[in-house]
């Protein structure tokens, strides 16, 4: 790595105390405005503004200018979750403007050069990023702007947008596979970044108009944009080396996390179709403590040991992180999510929500220590 960032593992740190903390609210309240905004606004936009911190000096080949600023970023973060924690969102609004404005203006110094896929996706989820938090604050103050545009502006424009991009670097690099293995598969991989764009636009557009049987048609879209993805960077790049090399357990938190992506999409649609507005929670379950939490742990793994390996100016380490370990706690956090899941369905949210928290503070603490042994050895 060209760039070690000083304040991204802060960011993943803070993030997990987010999603300890919506799970708790969840399990207490069970008011999916409340959590969710704690999941959404805390554990995901944390976990992507550390991350970026770290990938997009690294994509520009180069460090991170003003780093003061990231420190301010991370105070300012702190302070907005705090304030989501007590439920006071209009403060939270402001704080949660203030991180992604600032954050937005401090990475935007360094980036230069566009050309590649993996930095058009960054640069979208940056600038739909900075649009969630400005419509968070216009919704205080304009109630024909519907809280449901900032929302969604992040989650698809910014969560979704950053995903596909890191994804789209990282997947064929596991595999040491070329992207795109036809001219028709590489058009389809480049169109799938402008197409997705296009699609982000007209579901903020669907939900500011309040037509939510447009948002339902354009939500099927997006189910084939991410089939897509699935198809040309996943399937095409594990296929040839499958036998050699197997599915590694980072990979198989992205496909999970995709897979519950899926699983959301199609809630969405099914509300957006029927005005079932009950299935609100289910939605948020799959989008966020599924296809989040499995790709933010997938990104985690990934990313953090070979931060340390580069903290650590390559030296020899004498501790390793266990591959079967990590398989297994990969088996844990399915069962526990798909049993997160069946006790939501038959009514016991408080148990399902305090379980799960119980699981994500074990598998967190676990690989704390881990990650700890790994930079002291």
């Amino acid at each position: 790595m060209f760039y070690i960032s000083g304040i991204t593992l802060l960011f993943f740190v803070f993030a997990f105390i987010d999603l300890i903390a919506s799970l708790i609210v969840k399990a207490f309240y069970d008011n999916y405005l409340w959590y969710g905004q704690i999941a959404v606004f805390g554990f995901i936009l944390h976990t992507i503004i550390g991350a970026l911190y770290q990938i997009v000096p690294n994509s520009q080949q180069t460090t991170l200018k003003f780093p003061f600023l990231s420190k301010i970023v991370f105070i300012l973060s702190v302070i907005s979750s705090l304030y989501l924690y007590m439920g006071k969102f209009d403060v939270a609004y402001f704080f949660i403007a203030a991180v992604v404005l600032i954050f937005t203006f401090h990475i935007s110094f360094i980036i230069k050069d566009i050309s590649s896929l993996t930095v058009k996706y960054i640069l979208a989820s940056i600038i739909f990023t900075a649009l969630s938090g400005v419509s968070l604050i216009l919704s205080i103050e304009f109630s024909n702007i519907p809280q449901q545009v900032a929302f969604h502006l992040f989650t698809i424009g910014g969560m979704i947008n950053a995903v596909l991009g890191v994804q789209t670097a990282w997947i064929p690099m596991i595999y040491m596979q070329p992207l795109g293995k036809t001219k028709v598969g590489k058009l389809i991989i480049n169109s799938l970044f402008y197409i997705h764009q296009f699609i982000v636009i007209s579901i903020i557009l669907s939900f500011w108009i309040g037509d939510y049987k447009l948002l339902a048609s354009f939500a099927i879209i997006e189910l084939a944009i991410i089939l897509l993805f699935l198809k040309y960077i996943f399937f095409d790049s594990i296929k040839p080396q499958i036998k050699l090399y197997g599915i590694p357990y980072t990979v198989k938190f992205f496909i999970s996390g995709h897979l519950f992506l899926i699983l959301g999409i199609l809630t969405a649609h099914i509300i957006g179709i029927s005005h079932r507005f009950e299935l609100i929670d289910y939605h948020v379950t799959f989008v966020i403590y599924g296809f989040g939490i499995f790709t933010i742990l997938g990104g985690v793994l990934h990313l953090t040991p070979r931060m340390i390996f580069n903290l650590k100016q390559n030296k020899k380490s004498g501790f390793s992180l266990s591959r079967g370990k990590l398989e297994f706690l990969f088996k844990i956090i399915l069962g526990s999510y798909l049993m997160f899941i069946i006790l939501n369905v038959y009514g016991f949210s408080f148990f399902a929500s305090l379980f799960y928290a119980v699981v994500m503070l074990i598998a967190f603490i676990g690989l704390t220590v881990d990650f700890y042994k790994l930079y002291k050895s």
